[in-house]
């Protein structure tokens, strides 16, 4: 309930308001009297008060005086005016200082009433607004380092922003650079093992307050994660520094000594060489990225000037994920220790990149590869794919290496169980070794005589069979296998056609262009070209 008070310096006239109304049956709880402006203000200090009746003219200050000294000091309490003069100046002083209503006098009963319940109107809807808005500071607030972080990460793989835009973010978000301000990366890897992820994650937590601790009086920071669960910093300092260099080597080994110290925890630090905010830092990034690649064997605890250690790298397409035979083709010719091969050597590949694009392509290309299955087999893909996927779709470019790794070895080691369930373990160890053989000796002759010969059956058998166990012929298994290789060659290598025709079992270039076209629709050059 709300608390009213009634003010005028005649008795009868506060008597009559306060009790002749039954205002507990209008939301209000307690009535208080005042008889001047000085006594109403000395109820306010002692009570809360959420309306206030006034008379205009009293002795002394006036009722414009109280409604004053109100707004100032009470801005939520809510008054009327009580006046029995029809004055237009006094009506604009008292909507100038925000009363509810101006009632002249002698004024009904179900006039007052009114105006108490408009302002008790108000009074909630203003208390209202004012709980959501705290709502919407307090999400704001907690949720403001994950928004720094997504904002961070946008920048480090090289997303455009207007720069008004990202003025915007930067304020909002309360990140102490703008664009164009100097500044360096910090680039650091837990080198200690973790028996769990959530272990993982509150050490790193750990470790950015240490960096906090240690580089916030001389910089502005912000931090994210990258593709690979590093932690990477920004750091602009926050004033001209006459030897910056000198001063970041000896906070960073003063950090590195503080983790060993308290933390009892070993990391590896890259730090890039200065540039611009937000232009130039995903080259700072690769530089230090690729510093501490170049020196992961050296052992833990490192300090690295990416500056002058690393001028950076340029962005190769990933080898294991492209190199014949595929994933798709291993999964559908149920060859899973092939696969499982296959995905230790992407794995293997990415974490020694540099670049957060090749874990984002590799999760495309693991996707569509275990999707296809999905289809092919008439499985949902919610059933393949599994609920984590939905989340890595959510992360998009910022996907990191080790959640995409854990979801791959999941999904493979699922689809190996179900295919082992079904009795379908790689169709035979028959077909696995035929299609084996044939991958390593795409440039050989392959006959079915020849490869007959290799696994000791007579031709037409292992024919059947063949066709009995995968729906195809082996001169199909060997077509396609040919042309995957051969667009590998055209694709990551400078061989001439006539040499990658050669490479895949054809010594005739016109025969060679002939079967390209036809399983491709466009010659090896215009694939090339295209």
């Amino acid at each position: 309930m709300m608390n009213l008070m009634v003010v005028d310096d005649e008795h009868s006239a506060v008597e009559s308001i306060a009790s002749s109304i039954a205002w507990r049956e209008y939301g209000i709880g307690q009535v208080y009297k005042a008889y001047s402006v000085k006594e109403a203000l000395q109820q306010m200090a002692a009570h809360q008060v959420h309306i206030i009746i006034t008379d205009i003219r009293m002795p002394g200050l006036s009722g414009l005086d109280l409604v004053s000294h109100i707004r100032q000091k009470w801005e939520q309490t809510k008054c009327i005016i009580l006046s029995g003069h029809a004055s237009f100046d006094y009506a604009k002083q008292a909507l100038k200082h925000g009363t509810v209503s101006y009632l002249l006098k002698p004024v009904r009963d179900e006039e007052l009433i009114e105006a108490v319940q408009q302002a008790s109107v108000q009074i909630r809807l203003e208390g209202e607004k004012q709980q959501l808005h705290q709502r919407a500071m307090y999400s704001v607030r907690e949720h403001l380092p994950e928004k720094r972080a997504e904002l961070m990460k946008d920048v480090l793989l090289g997303r455009k922003f207007a720069e008004d835009e990202l003025e915007g973010k930067l304020e909002q978000l309360e990140i102490g650079f703008r664009p164009q301000d100097k500044m360096q990366l910090l680039l650091i890897r837990y080198d200690d093992p973790q028996p769990t992820h959530k272990a993982f994650r509150l050490m790193k937590y750990a470790i950015s307050n240490v960096v906090e601790e240690i580089f916030s009086s001389s910089y502005h920071l912000c931090h994210t994660d990258d593709a690979y669960d590093d932690l990477v910093f920004m750091a602009s300092p926050k004033q001209a520094q006459s030897e910056p260099e000198l001063l970041m080597g000896r906070l960073g080994d003063r950090l590195i000594h503080s983790v060993k110290q308290y933390l009892n925890a070993t990391i590896s630090l890259s730090v890039s060489k200065t540039g611009r905010f937000p232009h130039q830092v995903p080259q700072l990034y690769h530089q230090a990225v690729s510093a501490l690649r170049k020196q992961g064997e050296a052992g833990k605890g490192l300090h690295l000037n990416a500056a002058t250690s690393s001028q950076g790298a340029s962005l190769k397409s990933l080898t294991a994920l492209y190199e014949p035979p595929g994933l798709t083709t291993l999964l559908e010719a149920g060859r899973m220790d092939d696969a499982h091969r296959k995905i230790d050597q992407i794995f293997a590949e990415l974490s020694g990149s540099v670049f957060p694009e090749h874990v984002y392509v590799a999760f495309h290309y693991l996707a569509a590869a275990f999707s296809y299955m999905a289809h092919r087999e008439g499985k949902q893909l919610s059933d393949v794919l599994g609920e984590q996927y939905q989340q890595l779709l959510k992360d998009g470019y910022g996907v990191s290496l080790r959640s995409l790794e854990a979801w791959t070895r999941n999904v493979m080691q699922q689809w190996t169980e179900r295919t082992q369930d079904s009795g379908q373990e790689s169709g035979s160890t028959l077909i696995r070794q035929v299609q084996h053989w044939i991958d390593h000796h795409l440039g050989e002759d392959l006959s079915l005589q020849v490869i007959a010969g290799e696994v000791h059956l007579h031709p037409v058998y292992l024919s059947k069979m063949y066709k009995q166990s995968t729906g195809e012929g082996i001169s199909d298994y060997i077509i396609r296998s040919r042309m995957e290789r051969a667009v590998h060659l055209l694709k990551h290598t400078g061989m001439k056609i006539y040499e990658v025709g050669q490479e895949v079992g054809y010594n005739n270039t016109p025969y060679f262009i002939q079967v390209f076209r036809k399983h491709y629709g466009l010659t090896p050059q215009d694939f090339r070209n295209g």
